[in-house]
């Protein structure tokens, strides 16, 4: 029933059988070449398994494939040179290359499945079904391979066997792969455990199937049983040699591999940690390409524009920061002291509803190597809240330096409204006597003057005697005069405070400095009028200037109010003479400077580097809070674009100059920004 092809039954009539043994050291290498194959196919799992790159993933499907089928096939072709029979024996090196496609294919499917991490029963038996075909088919056609004057008989139960049990050592082989993947400690021993096992039952599928396997030669002939002890080595050695540096290779490729997928994984961490970082800053950040556009935009900038990322990136920055260019950017690049890059800058930005709101922005250059764009980064923050509590707190120190001057405001009005009420109280007096003088008058110019008597003249003359006439006429014009005088005062005071306590929103307006000063002296009057002795001299060709004339006034009586209480501290140790304050302007090419100097006590020249530090003061306890100077230079550096310095001796005084433009920077705000998405 079976007699067909290889499965039939030799006649032993007129057959005989071979017998056959197997080179040790053959059988030894064969083994070895397994081992090897197994433990390049574990180093190839290994990476399959540490990457979810599909690419990588099929690369190392087709290496491993190769590496284990080829190592399968070098243990089986190396099993095939140890069996050794007394007989001549040759192979085809066709069928014996064809006999590697099968296990080429198998390896393919079965490492595949290993890489879909299906573990469970199921898939490992298709697993190792699939590669017991394999390895069994690649076995029988090898054997096909054999080419001898013997007869090749397949015993039925030992070949069904020889399949059965490839399946049940390709399944130990699997669950050995997957036991290794589930070890986390001591990888190098572990895989080398496991390769030794499988490399052991890879080699046990061959030479279970060879026990399957018989050899018949005709009754008679003659057999040389001297060749059964020999064999070239050379072929196998070459074979397990080459197996051998596939191995190296398979270690160097997955060293390698490692290596570029660490720092594949390293800049991928490290590229959203920076993104993370970039999306989580409370700063808005911008990137500027070279045609000005806006190519990256963070959480914190969208919302500060209140804009998608959508519409933010298909605007120049000129839209959303009307004050600056790209060209203005590539300007700053070659100037020597930059006015943009890597300084902290306060400009105006454009929400989408063309509000215009302050930002306080620092421009940096970034310049790619592949193509050598010049590119530009912004960080930047919304400082609306703290331009008003800076407001706010100008405001409140105006006002705290109000309230300190109020006595001597109230002192400076006093005076004139003393002798105004005086001259008033006078003039009504002479009201009522010029009154009674001019009612007597008329009565006589209504009595005819024939009926005047000269007794009635003499009434009136002793009555304009009485009244003083004379006096209240010399006297009225002077009273009148004096009052006019006071009252003027009177109205500077109120007009110099009404000016100097009114806040200017943080708005530049054109200014005529030599006014704002004059305001500002007449507010600080009673600081230095006792103590000192104030000149001015201003240049009268100045034009006006761009400032905020609010913040300037606040920092003019900030540096006079200091001059007093330097010379009245000079008077106090040194000498009482009266002191002098001395207030220049002038124009020096495009800025207005103005130059305050005094002969108080001086500073050291440790204080003198000091004192624009907020809250350091000299003054003793109440009398200084260490804000003015500091509210100085944030108003004159910071606002203006200013500088403000100070020279000085010990007890020789004090020259503060400042210098601001006369002329600010504009800001364009009438650029038409289109930014509503519908329009895009």
């Amino acid at each position: 029933m079976f007699e067909f092809w290889r499965f039939k039954a030799a006649d032993e009539n007129l057959t005989q059988l071979l017998s056959s043994e197997f080179n040790l050291q053959l059988v030894i290498l064969s083994v070895i070449v397994a081992i090897f194959a197994s433990y390049s196919t574990l180093i190839i799992l290994d990476r399959i398994w540490s990457t979810k790159n599909r690419d990588i993933i099929n690369v190392w499907l087709g290496f491993g494939s190769f590496v284990m089928g080829l190592g399968v096939w070098a243990m089986h072709y190396t099993g095939m040179l140890a069996y050794i029979m007394p007989i001549p024996m040759s192979f085809s090196l066709l069928i014996t290359a064809l006999s590697a496609i099968p296990i080429f294919i198998g390896t393919y499917f079965t490492l595949r499945q290993l890489s879909l991490h299906k573990f469970d029963f199921f898939n490992l038996q298709l697993s190792a079904l699939s590669l017991a075909l394999a390895i069994g088919s690649m076995h029988f056609i090898g054997m096909e391979a054999m080419q001898s004057d013997a007869i090749m008989s397949y015993d039925l139960v030992l070949f069904s066997t020889s399949i059965i049990t490839a399946h049940l050592l390709a399944t130990i082989t699997l669950y050995l792969i997957v036991l290794k993947k589930k070890i986390n400690h001591h990888h190098l021993l572990v895989r080398i455990i496991c390769a030794v096992a499988m490399g052991g039952t890879v080699a046990g599928m061959h030479y279970t199937a060879m026990t399957s396997v018989s050899y018949y030669v005709p009754k008679g002939t003659l057999v040389d049983l001297g060749e059964m002890m020999h064999g070239s080595l050379v072929i196998p050695i070459a074979i397990a040699g080459v197996i051998a540096l596939l191995v190296v290779m398979t270690i160097l490729c997955a060293l390698i591999d490692q290596r570029l997928q660490a720092a594949e994984l390293a800049a991928k961490q490290s590229k959203i940690r920076e993104n993370d970082i970039v999306e989580h800053l409370p700063d808005g950040l911008l990137v500027i390409n070279s045609n000005g556009n806006i190519v990256l935009a963070n959480h914190a900038a969208l919302s500060m524009f209140s804009l998608s990322g959508k519409v933010l990136k298909s605007h120049k920055i000129e839209q959303l920061i009307p004050s600056i260019t790209y060209e203005q950017l590539v300007d700053d690049v070659v100037l020597y002291e930059h006015v943009l890059l890597g300084k902290t800058v306060v400009i105006e930005g454009v929400r989408k509803d063309g509000e215009l709101f302050p930002i306080e922005a620092h421009f940096s250059k970034m310049t790619l190597v592949i193509d050598f764009q010049v590119m530009f980064s912004c960080v930047m923050r919304d400082i609306t809240e703290r331009v008003q509590l800076e407001e706010k707190l100008n405001q409140a120190l105006k006002l705290e330096s109000i309230g300190q001057l109020a006595a001597g405001i109230a002192h400076e009005i006093n005076t004139p409204t003393q002798y105004v009420t005086d001259n008033t109280t006078f003039l009504q007096s002479a009201f009522s006597s010029c009154l009674k003088v001019i009612n007597a008058s008329q009565t006589i110019t209504n009595i005819p003057p024939k009926d005047v008597t000269a007794d009635d003249m003499v009434n009136l003359r002793d009555l304009i005697e009485a009244e003083d006439i004379e006096f209240i006429v010399e006297e009225v014009p002077s009273a009148i005069t004096q009052s006019l005088e006071g009252l003027q005062r009177i109205s500077t005071i109120v007009k110099a405070m009404k000016s100097f306590s009114h806040p200017s929103k943080g708005e530049m307006q054109l200014t005529c400095i030599a006014e704002t000063i004059e305001t500002t002296m007449t507010v600080a009057r009673n600081e230095w009028r006792y103590i000192a002795e104030l000149t001015t001299n201003f240049d009268e060709q100045m034009p006006k200037v761009m400032c905020i004339r609010d913040e300037l006034s606040q920092v003019l009586l900030n540096l006079v109010v200091n001059a007093a209480h330097a010379i009245e501290e000079r008077q106090v140790k040194i000498s009482e003479e009266i002191g002098g304050i001395s207030i220049i302007t002038y124009q020096e090419q495009n800025h207005a400077v103005i130059e305050i100097t005094d002969n108080g006590i001086g500073m050291s020249p440790e204080v003198k580097q000091r004192i624009f530090d907020p809250f350091y003061t000299t003054k003793g306890v109440g009398k200084g809070t260490g804000q003015g100077l500091n509210l100085a230079y944030s108003v004159i550096v910071e606002r203006h674009k200013g500088k403000i310095e100070a020279e000085s001796k010990i007890n020789s005084g004090t020259t503060f100059t400042i210098s601001i433009p006369i002329e600010q920077p504009k800001i364009k705000t009438n650029v038409n920004v289109e930014l509503e998405e519908e329009a895009l």
